[in-house]
């Protein structure tokens, strides 16, 4: 038998995905989401850097838009196998544009505390980014193999 090493043993196949909130990638963008939610509520309290409390409102409308696409594309693949795709790859822009939100506001940012904090949801949002792509790809293999998600007309 090929998989004889314990690891493998181990091994058990996860539950299909039922809906999108099964999927990865929605449930931590959602968690970053609300991470920075709590990073501008904190900034609010504080009297430290309020100056850049419009920045923190724009990240956090650009972080909320993420998990809204992954959402969307799950909904749209079985109608349209070009449209899911296509918001899979914007959900991959916003999370860009996240990230280069986060490297300005680290730049200006005083609060050594909250900078590393965002250094974190940084790194975390560069992963779903890959994540991100993973999934496109692993949906592009299965609209080859099968042809599509689409449903088809009897």
């Amino acid at each position: 038998m090929a998989y004889q090493r314990q690891e493998y043993n181990k091994y058990r196949v996860k539950s299909s995905v039922k809906s999108f909130r099964d999927l990865e990638v929605y449930r931590q963008t959602t968690l970053l989401s609300s991470e920075i939610f709590k990073l501008i509520l904190e900034i609010k309290k504080n009297k430290k850097d309020k100056c850049l409390l419009d920045e923190f409102e724009i990240l956090y409308s650009l972080s909320k838009m993420a998990p809204k696409l992954v959402a969307e594309s799950y909904g749209d693949r079985f109608s349209s196998n070009e449209l899911a795709f296509g918001k899979l790859e914007q959900a991959m822009r916003v999370i860009a544009n996240v990230v280069a939100k986060i490297d300005f506001i680290v730049e200006v940012l005083e609060d050594n505390e909250v900078k590393e904090l965002l250094n974190k949801i940084l790194a975390k949002y560069q992963k779903q980014r890959v994540k991100i792509n993973n999934l496109r790809r692993a949906w592009l293999g299965v609209c080859q193999d099968r042809g599509g998600f689409e449903r088809k007309n009897k």
